[in-house]
């Protein structure tokens, strides 16, 4: 079974690349890093159609052929993965990920998404251990968060039903935003939950059970080996860090 998928490709370039203002855009190893995302989705086999949402239609290079549709869409986090998942108004599962991963791989992709239609998940999320990210992309500057079974961090991509992100734009842009405010997400999620997260005795199944009675549905946090799934560009190191990456995988 193949899914579509959605990518979102805005947010602020400038703070990687002065000279860019759409970060989907920022290049990377001569490519927009956007392109190097639809590429790899293009090469998958679990995936149909590509949908990119963009903050604007205006000067986005000829990449754009490569997808199926192009989104405009400026608002909410969560807005704009409505906007790209109703484009394609189909009721099948859609991956939905961020158009910051130029290191994405195919491989990657297709072993996420076909483990997370083989658990028969309205929502799944990846989680990389620390050991895998920093073989894979050494040097990176990453945050990772000490669960009972070592440090992860989250990947940028899930998979989700149309239907659950139907119903949950509002949980989860209030989700997005307090991501990186521990105190404002215990308000969302709950100070139990927060607290297992904080003393280290958090569980994949504590964080799929969260998010099932916060969303509804069948929630599912996936490990993957594959680290490209998080190995995002938010600042001028991670741009060294993936040519790097990229430059060596074109020379094997």
């Amino acid at each position: 079974m193949q899914v579509d998928a959605v990518v979102l490709a805005g947010g602020e370039g400038a703070v990687i690349d002065p000279a860019v203002r759409i970060k989907g855009l920022v290049p990377v190893a001569g490519k927009p890093m956007v392109e190097w995302v639809v590429d790899a989705l293009r090469a998958a086999s679990t995936i149909g159609g590509i949908a990119v949402v963009v903050p604007t239609a205006e000067n986005l290079g000829a990449w754009v052929d490569k997808a199926d549709k192009i989104v405009v869409s400026d608002q909410r986090f969560a807005d704009n993965i409505f906007a790209g998942v109703d484009s394609f108004r189909t009721d099948r599962p859609t991956l939905v990920t961020t158009g910051d991963l130029p290191a994405l791989t195919p491989e990657a992709v297709d072993d996420f998404v076909t483990r997370s239609l083989d658990a028969g998940a309205d929502f799944s999320y990846p989680l990389i251990r620390e050991t895998d990210m920093m073989e894979q992309f050494p040097g990176s500057e990453r945050t990772f968060v000490t669960i009972a079974e070592g440090k992860v961090t989250g990947g940028n991509m899930a998979v989700l039903s149309p239907d659950l992100v139907a119903r949950n734009r509002d949980i989860g842009q209030r989700l997005f935003e307090t991501r990186k405010n521990p105190l404002a997400m215990a308000r969302v999620i709950g100070f139990p939950f927060i607290f297992k997260l904080l003393s280290g005795r958090l569980r994949p199944s504590d964080v799929e059970t969260k998010m099932a009675q916060l969303l509804g549905g069948v929630c599912v946090a996936l490990y993957t080996s594959h680290a490209s799934i998080g190995a995002d560009v938010d600042k001028p190191i991670d741009v060294v860090v993936a040519e790097r990456v990229l430059f060596e995988r074109a020379a094997r």
